[in-house]
């Protein structure tokens, strides 16, 4: 963490987490020939359907009803067997302030605010070590999908969202 912040963090409830448009969220405002590197937008979305693919299953499949949520995680984080390193960049608050929290303490924390009647809930979240995550209670009887590896957000013809990662795994 940067070590004068004009305010700082010290719980995960007061980490922003907002609710944004999917195209904002997802950075699909403008076209573009590949995902931006350096977008490290963060927050939540609910969408009718959304597209999973990957080369593991061939064709795409649609998770309708779907709470989106779309981290990063930490360019530099720990490798951990069963959980992901997040990390926040807040330059609304300071140029260059960042805070990291593991995924499963965040989702404890802020998943029970943010879901409504949704069926499922998908991570647009890079999970570079490949970590096999586990359920959150929250998500109770909810499909959870994330993915193995980098995930990458695309607008496709049509208007129809997709994410693309080397696999999606569903914990449940």
């Amino acid at each position: 963490m940067n070590a004068s912040p004009l305010r700082s963090i010290r719980t995960l409830g007061e980490i922003p987490f907002p609710e944004l448009p999917a195209l904002d969220l997802l950075n699909l405002r403008h076209d573009r020939a590949a995902p931006d590197p350096d977008y490290a937008g963060f927050g939540h979305c609910r969408l009718a359907e959304v597209w999973l693919d990957g080369p593991d299953g061939g064709a795409p499949r649609p998770v309708r009803n779907v709470r989106i949520l779309a981290l990063h995680s930490a360019d530099l984080g720990s490798a951990r067997p069963d959980d992901v390193e997040l990390e926040f960049v807040l330059d609304e608050i300071d140029p260059g302030y960042s805070v990291t929290a593991l995924l499963s303490a965040f989702l404890d924390a802020r998943l029970p605010a943010v879901l409504t009647d949704e069926q499922a809930v998908v991570l647009a979240l890079c999970n570079p070590h490949r970590a096999t995550l586990a359920r959150p209670r929250a998500v109770a009887a909810r499909s959870f999908h994330y993915a193995l590896g980098d995930v990458e957000s695309w607008l496709d013809p049509g208007g129809q969202i997709r994410l693309h990662a080397a696999a999606w795994r569903d914990a449940g």
